[in-house]
């Protein structure tokens, strides 16, 4: 019996190796790192669309949490992996990853794809002649209207607050065209970044006096404290939520909930994920990189957390419930 059950094990190594070693290998580099939601959302994303067709590996450069002087010798590492096992298809997920790896795999001929770039990629790339990808649009000026209308005409000043990390300042070159206020109607946005954990406390508190309405919080996981040493984002949410003397608004999900911001029109990781997966599956099937056209493939969520709309007093008008994006309420 024992040699019936060894033999049938020897069987199932020996089909199942065969066949996992026999599909492509598709290689998705991070700009962040393997802990922070927004990747766990594409990655499992990409895992779960692809992981009957290729054998995935992921490698992380981890510059939200690192020192920009840091980044390239990250990148050489990662890079010096991938040229070990050269992939079938390349996944460069976020800026810095495309930044800092893109143009080298297109000079090596590997087929590339990208997604959740703010920027546009020929900025990295130079052009696309052998890229497609997913571009991020976080809804900057549709979220200002629709919380125009959540709030009501008393909406008059918001503050969007930023660190100072590489994805804030392409987003402030790239939607906001160096400008430092947003306006939409009669409501004013004013951006500002930041580079450390005091300044970031310091806007927050002053807020209200300053005669702002609301604070947005756009990215915040680059903040550093005055020894210059990385401050955790889930720190720097907490004591934002506990301290404001303001309601808080965000643009991503997993800023959404009990101790983090009362909600709004949000981008989420997962669509980024669906779709760079849907391009690497046509690449794999013979489709050229330069015959997909790069997309963006949602218009934003309504996100909302039950306490945060409790503790700050606030209703959801009927009207938001009639549009044609659905409202999905979290704790």
């Amino acid at each position: 019996m024992r040699f019936i059950l060894a033999a049938f094990c020897c069987i199932l190594l020996l089909t199942s190796r065969p066949a996992e070693a026999g599909k492509p290998l598709v290689a998705v580099v991070n700009s962040y790192h393997a802990g922070y939601l927004w990747v766990e959302g594409h990655n499992d994303a990409l895992q779960d669309r692809l992981a009957e067709t290729a054998r995935l590996a992921f490698f992380y450069l981890d510059t939200k949490r690192t020192p920009p002087e840091t980044h390239q010798a990250a990148a050489e590492q990662v890079w010096r992996k991938i040229l070990s096992d050269p992939p079938d298809v390349l996944v460069l997920a976020d800026d810095n990853a495309v930044k800092l790896l893109g143009r080298r795999a297109m000079d090596k001929g590997i087929p590339l794809v990208f997604l959740g770039v703010n920027q546009n990629p020929r900025e990295y790339l130079g052009g696309l002649e052998a890229v497609t990808g997913v571009l991020e649009r976080p809804l900057y000026k549709r979220s200002l209207m629709f919380l125009r209308e959540i709030l009501g005409p008393s909406l008059k000043q918001s503050l969007l607050l930023f660190d100072s990390g590489q994805t804030a300042r392409v987003i402030l070159d790239s939607v906001f065209k160096d400008r430092t206020s947003l306006h939409v109607g009669d409501t004013v946005a004013d951006v500002k970044l930041l580079c450390t954990f005091t300044q970031w406390r310091d806007a927050v508190l002053r807020s209200k006096e300053r005669g702002y309405d609301i604070i947005l919080m756009g990215l915040y996981h680059n903040l550093t404290d005055d020894d210059g040493n990385y401050v955790p984002s889930e720190e720097v949410m907490a004591w934002t939520s506990a301290h404001t003397p303001l309601p808080i608004f965000g643009y991503w999900d997993f800023a959404v909930g009990r101790g983090k911001t009362v909600g709004g029109l949000v981008n989420s990781a997962r669509p980024q994920g669906e779709a760079a997966a849907d391009l690497v599956l046509q690449i794999l099937a013979g489709a050229k990189p330069s015959s997909l056209y790069p997309v963006t493939p949602t218009a934003g969520q309504f996100i909302f957390s039950r306490h945060e709309l409790r503790r700050w007093g606030i209703k959801l008008p009927e009207s938001l419930m009639e549009t044609d994006t659905p409202i999905l309420l979290v704790d």
